[in-house]
Order: structure tokens, then C-alpha cells, then sequence
């Protein structure tokens, strides 16, 4: 239906036999266009479309009729122009609204952000995210090679998804080429590997009819088109379950604000055991699903957040509070990578969830401090934006980690900085690799306040240090100096608070608490327990702390007040 009425904009408003002859080149400009958006493009088959696009039909009738009546050595008429330029403008404003009309600052109310001044949650240092894509793409080739006619395929668009095993990457195994996909009639499943830890890609093979890389009526979009004609398609990316059973998750859903403003509504899921498609709306979304919020749409939502809380004017003109998504990319040439996002990455928060994140900076291209950042729960949409005024951003801490590599940068190259709170200290995770395949060489953690960076051949390595440089002191030194030299063991201990201090320096407020019959005094921050700031003289604590020999005063990674109930 949609074909043929967008194609009627084209016909000259007139049953007249002589007008006939007009009418059939008007048809079939008018089909072919009619064809390149709904078919070619795959857009959504709605009232939102057809007003979006008035513009082509009618800025064609403007030229298209002024040209044939001046053939005719006629004039076009003043009320058939008036009506056709009223229509286009229509359709410009549509297209530019909420823009246009002074409303631009409902884009950045409608995302749903809360702003804190707290750190985040602590994370099991076991579940900190060291695989770039770049990596993961590098394992992921070397497995495809293991492949009946390897040169057939390519690796698809990598994603993040967790499993039993942890975060994971995965990618659909492609088709490589418009004439292999015509010849080819299914893909052989999946392909994926271990974002948490430095292993083999594993392929699953269950093949599947449709894929990004197919044509016609088994391209994937267009596959997912015909279950929601009307609907948005928003970024389609192959998870797995819990069982391992590779899926397409596509989202779908409308905007709020003529084409601004994506909304999700639910989520279409393409096993590629059966090919069945089963349509979910958003509440009712099968929880081993990750992404119900792709990040195409956690983006725009960042974006908008960031540059339109004051309004477009402010935007452009006086930038007074404004913060953009910083632009992540290495400087490796890993040819055939494709990742589904370089402004938001997937990561593991404190409670084993995957959430979006970015840093958000000013809008100048060369800065290397960010405003904050922000975690996107990847089901919900919630955001939360955790200030941090004065810190590096990613772009900082891979300059930092590119420093430390001296002459090895010339061959080496970071990549992917990941913002985490380990032990208590808001950190980036930096990868190290090699510039022309990706291979992962080592890992960086530089400490996100001070620019204090370890720089280790092992996640594990990499975190001792981290962790020991905590306890030593040394974290807010910006020399760069490596604390493997210093052994720190977490202990823990149980007692009675004798007595309890804090103390506040550069904004950040510390505890000391002493415990009855312990020498030791322990350094608390409320990130490692928020109990911490309701506790007084008497109550009965758990503290577990970083060990060093001859250290009377130590950092805390865990404390729990046992007195509040």
C-alpha cells in the first residue's frame, strides 16, 4: 500500500486524456523512488515516513511540471506551485522538529538519566573486560581458517553478550561478497570468544538462512521487515542464551519527535536453529537478552543528554554545560573489523550486568579530561551520568599508556579504554596491541585522578600491581613506577570500632577507624561500603584490607557495619 501511495505524490493532480502522457514518466520516477526507500533502504512502512519524505515528491513536482509546461511553452500555475512549496516546507520542518521549534531540550528529557557524585559500584576484578575488539577479531580469524573454504566468509559485526562463562564477544560468520551470497543459501553459525580472558574463538555451528551479508528477502533487516512492516528497525546483533544457542536480537521501535527521539517498543528474535522469528514486547523480553537498548539508540541517548539539556541555542552558541561522548579509536589497522559502536562500550558492573558506557568530555577534539560518565543498563535504558570533573578520559589514559610503551609504540598501540572502580579506585583498563593484526601484547591500568599507570604482560599481573600500588600509597603518584616490587595480600578482619575520624581533602572524604585491641588503622572510603557513614564508636564491624609488611595504616577493599540493621 505504501508503494503505491508514495508513488500517486508523483502523478500530476489531473484525470485529463491529454495529461496521460505526463502521467507515465511521472509513474515510473515515481515507482522507482518509491522502490529505492521502502525496499532498497527498508524503512518503516508508517505516517511518520510519508510525512518525512513529502519533500521529494514535492520539490519533483515543482521541477518536474515548471520543465514540462515550459516544453508546452506554458507557465506553471501560482496556486499548484504555492501548494507544492507549502508541502515541501512542511516536510523540512517535520524533519527538523523538535529543532526547529524551540523544543529541542525535550530529546535530552525524554533519556532517562539520574546524575551522581558517587563512584560506581566495585567490580570483581576477575570480571574486568581486557579483550578489545581488535583482539577478539584477531582470535576470531584465526578459528575461521579451521572452516570448510575459509575464503568464503568473513567475520561479521562483533557484539557484546555474557553467558555462564562471562562477557563474551560474537559474531555471525558472513558471507564475503554480493556473488557468494547469491550462490550461498545459509551461513555456518556463529563465531566467539571470551572478552574477560585471553582464549581461543569457538565457532558454533548451527546455519542459519538469513545474515547481514544475503540479499534480497534474505538480507537480515529486510527478513525482520516483514514481521514489523510499520515499526523503526533499530541495530539487529547476533547473542547467545543461556543453553549457547546463537539468536538475532533486533529491536524495534518508533520516535518520539517526528525522526528524533528513538523509542524502543520490544525486541524481534531469530533462532538460527529453526528460523523462527518470535516478537517480544519491551517488559516482556526473554532475560538472557542483553541488548534490548542496541547501541545505535544508546548513542543518540548519550548525545542528547549531553548537548541539549539547555537547548539547541546553547549547543551551538554559548556550550555552557555542554558534554559530548568521547570517540574511541586505536590507532591499529586491523582490516575487516567491524564493531557495532566506537562511542559506547559494552561492560560488567558490580552486579555481573552488561551496561553501555562512555566518557564524556568537553567539546574541544584535542581534550584529555573528562565531565563524567555514563552507565546505560542495556535491558532497561536507565542511565546513570557519575560525575568526575578533572579526570582523564579514554583518550588520556591511552596517551598515558602510549607514553609508557616508549619505543614499543611504534609497533603497539592501546586500544579500548574501559572505566572500572577496582579496590575502591576509579581506574581505566587499557589494552595494549599490536598495531597491524591485533594481537594482544599486554595490559595498562592507569588511575583515572592521578594518571598513575601499570603497565603488565597479564590481566592478572596488571591488577596485582593496581592493587598493590593502592595499598603502598603510590596511586597518587604520576610517576608511572610499576608496584610488583611491593606484595600486598587482602586480609579480613572482624571487630569493635574504638574510635572513628573523617577527614575531608580536595572534595574526597576518608575515614579512619581504629579497631579495639588491632594496631592498625584502616583508610575507608565510602565506595568500598557506604555503611562507612553511618558508623560510630561501639559498633561491630568486617573490614578486609591490602596487607604490607611495616604498614600501620592500610586501604580497605570491603567493609560492612554489622550494628545497622
Amino acid at each position: 500500500m505504501y508503494y503505491i501511495l508514495f508513488t500517486l505524490l508523483f502523478l500530476k493532480f489531473s484525470i485529463k486524456k491529454e495529461d496521460i502522457k505526463e502521467q507515465i514518466p511521472r509513474a515510473i520516477i515515481g515507482a522507482f523512488i518509491s522502490f529505492l526507500i521502502f525496499y532498497l533502504f527498508n524503512k518503516d512502512r508508517s505516517l511518520s515516513l510519508i510525512l518525512s519524505a513529502l519533500w521529494i515528491p514535492a520539490l519533483f513536482q515543482i521541477i518536474f511540471t515548471s520543465s514540462f509546461q515550459s516544453i508546452k511553452g506554458k507557465k506553471i500555475s501560482k496556486a499548484y506551485c504555492l501548494i507544492a512549496s507549502i508541502v515541501l516546507a512542511f516536510s523540512f520542518i517535520y524533519n527538523l522538529y523538535p529543532y526547529i521549534t524551540g523544543s529541542s531540550r525535550k530529546l535530552a528529557e525524554m533519556v532517562p538519566v539520574n546524575e551522581s557524585s558517587e563512584m560506581v559500584s566495585k567490580i570483581d576484578s576477575q570480571h574486568v573486560i581486557i579483550i578489545p575488539p581488535e583482539t577478539a577479531y584477531y582470535k576470531m580469524q584465526k578459528m575461521l581458517g579451521t572452516l570448510p573454504n575459509p575464503s568464503i566468509y568473513r567475520i561479521g559485526e562483533l557484539g557484546i553478550t555474557m553467558t555462564k562463562d562471562g562477557a563474551c564477544y560474537v559474531a555471525p560468520i558472513e558471507v564475503d561478497g554480493f556473488f557468494r551470497a547469491l550462490s550461498n543459501k545459509e551461513i555456518p553459525g556463529v563465531i566467539y570468544v571470551s572478552a574477560e580472558r585471553y582464549e581461543e574463538a569457538k565457532i558454533i555451528n548451527v546455519p542459519v538462512k538469513v545474515a547481514d551479508s544475503f540479499v534480497f528477502g534474505r538480507d537480515l533487516k529486510r527478513y525482520l521487515r516483514q514481521f514489523k512492516p510499520g515499526a523503526v528497525l533499530f541495530q539487529a546483533n547476533a547473542e547467545l542464551d543461556d543453553e549457547g544457542n546463537p539468536y538475532y536480537v533486533g529491536s524495534y521501535g518508533h520516535y518520539a519527535y517526528g525522526r528524533k527521539g528513538p523509542v524502543i517498543d520490544g525486541v524481534l528474535l531469530l533462532s538460527f536453529r529453526d528460523g523462527k522469528v518470535t516478537d517480544y514486547s519491551k517488559d516482556k523480553v526473554p532475560s538472557w537478552v542483553d541488548e534490548i537498548y542496541p547501541s545505535d539508540v544508546a548513542e543518540k541517548y548519550n548525545n542528547y543528554f549531553g548537548t541539549l539539556k539547555d537547548g539547541l541555542f546553547n549547543m551551538l552558541i554559548t556550550k555552557k554545560g555542554v558534554h559530548i561522548p568521547t570517540n574511541w579509536g586505536s590507532n591499529s589497522s586491523v582490516a575487516g573489523l567491524e564493531v557495532n559502536s566506537t562511542e559506547v562500550i559494552g561492560v560488567i558492573d558490580g552486579d555481573k550486568k552488561l551496561k553501555w558506557f562512555t566518557d564524556h568530555t568537553n567539546t574541544s577534539d584535542t581534550s584529555t579530561t573528562m565531565t563524567g560518565y555514563t552507565l546505560m543498563d542495556m535491558r532497561s535504558g536507565k542511565t546513570i551520568y557519575y560525575k568526575t570533573p578533572g579526570y582523564i578520559n579514554g583518550k588520556g589514559a591511552m596517551n598515558v599508556v602510549t607514553k609508557a610503551l616508549g619505543a614499543n609504540s611504534m609497533n603497539w598501540t592501546p586500544a579500548q579504554p574501559i572505566f572500572y572502580n577496582l579496590f575502591g579506585t576509579e581506574a581505566w583498563v587499557v589494552p595494549v596491541i599490536n598495531k597491524t593484526d591485533g594481537a594482544f601484547i599486554k595490559l595498562g591500568i592507569v588511575a583515572a585522578q592521578s594518571s598513575y599507570v601499570v603497565l603488565e604482560d597479564s590481566k592478572d599481573a596488571a591488577i596485582e600491581s593496581f592493587k598493590n600500588a593502592i595499598a603502598y600509597g603510590l596511586i597518587n603518584s604520576n610517576t608511572g613506577a610499576n608496584a610488583n616490587s611491593i606484595n600486598a595480600e587482602e586480609k579480613s578482619i572482624s571487630g569493635k570500632v574504638l574510635r572513628i575520624n573523617a577527614v575531608t581533602e580536595n572534595g574526597n572524604t576518608v575515614f579512619y577507624v581504629k579497631l579495639e585491641g588491632v594496631d592498625r588503622v584502616f583508610m575507608i572510603n565510602k565506595s568500598v561500603g557506604i555503611d562507612i557513614t553511618l558508623t560510630r564508636d561501639g559498633d561491630n564491624v568486617d573490614i578486609k584490607y591490602l596487607d604490607i609488611k611495616g604498614n600501620n595504616v592500610v586501604s580497605t577493599t570491603y567493609f560492612k557495619n554489622n550494628s545497622i540493621k
